[in-house]
């Protein structure tokens, strides 16, 4: 029989000795886990019907109003003080509480994707207008959905055919001038 006696636990020694008693080649407990995926452009959707706030607060402005089920984008990586902040429908922040994993594939996605085909890419605005505020981009080749089919469009007095998009950011982007061949989006494949 072997006494012995453990004054101080050391983690080295006890990695040690279950690699000789088991024959692994690494500790168990010296396995780092994977890093978890981030959070930032995932899908999540209210689990009730919930406000959409200007701030991290619900004592701050109402942004819009979330209904049962409706999807959001998800626009940072972390929850802090119980609020996250989302980019679709509306940009602003969501108690996280609120927030359920989504179900299934997105519902009426169907003919909703368009792919970038301007080389430049194309700036998401808030309003069917050059001078309203940027909220987003989309790259070249990146899918974007609009927000009904056919798609929602405004055409502006200097001829630019401007459409509603759902994500990546809500908001519209340029799809050309009226008048002209060619066109920034074009149906996902």
């Amino acid at each position: 029989m072997i006494n012995i006696q453990m004054k101080r636990f050391n983690p080295a020694i006890a990695g040690l000795a279950l690699i000789a008693m088991t024959g692994a080649t690494t500790p168990a407990f010296a396995q780092t886990p994977a890093a978890a995926p981030p959070l930032n452009g995932q899908c999540r959707e209210a689990k009730v019907s919930t406000p959409i706030f200007s701030q991290r607060s619900s004592t701050s402005s109402t942004v819009s109003l979330l209904a049962t089920a409706q999807r959001v984008t998800l626009a940072e990586n972390a929850v802090t003080d119980g609020f996250i902040l989302v980019s679709t429908p509306s940009k602003g922040f969501v108690q996280a509480v609120n927030l359920r994993a989504c179900s299934g594939p997105p519902p009426n996605d169907k003919g909703l994707c368009r792919r970038v085909v301007q080389p430049q890419g194309l700036i998401i605005r808030q309003g069917p207008n050059t001078t309203s505020a940027i909220v987003g981009g989309a790259d070249f080749n990146s899918q974007v959905f609009v927000t009904t089919n056919p798609a929602t469009a405004r055409t502006a007095s200097d001829g630019r055919i401007w459409v509603q998009i759902a994500r990546p950011a809500a908001g519209w982007v340029s799809n050309g001038f009226q008048n002209t061949a060619g066109s920034n989006l074009v149906f996902c494949q």
